[in-house]
């Protein structure tokens, strides 16, 4: 059940008006195992990745062709300080191979963890 998570994306939004296609992962945890953390997150973005440079989304999603792809990443819980520095990286190498990505709450904050 763990692998099938991993290759979940939430939602696709194609937004015609301004020529992109935004694939959307929720990440539900609590920073509470860093490193397993970070390792799903990283699996889900690359899931992403490959879905949209295996041409799987044209497939599933005709309209999103010719698109800018954007992979946006929504927290119920406040990312950590080594994941935050992972997200920068992953905004850096990601914007440098032509990709928007981005990060925040789901919602209008972060949710406050039992863990802390």
């Amino acid at each position: 059940m763990k692998d099938e998570r991993l290759k979940l994306i939430d939602s696709i939004i194609i937004e015609s008006d301004f020529g992109l296609c935004t694939l959307n992962i929720v990440d539900p945890l609590p920073w509470t195992d860093d490193d397993d953390h970070l390792t799903e997150l990283q699996a889900k973005i690359n899931n992403c990745l490959q879905y949209v440079e295996s041409s799987e989304i044209y497939i599933a999603y005709p309209a999103s062709r010719g698109f800018d792809m954007a992979i946006h990443v929504q927290f119920i819980y406040a990312p950590n300080e080594e994941a935050n520095r992972f997200l920068q990286e992953a905004q850096n190498v990601l914007g440098d191979a032509g990709y928007e990505f981005s990060f925040g709450p789901l919602g209008s904050d972060y949710a406050i963890s039992t863990a802390e």
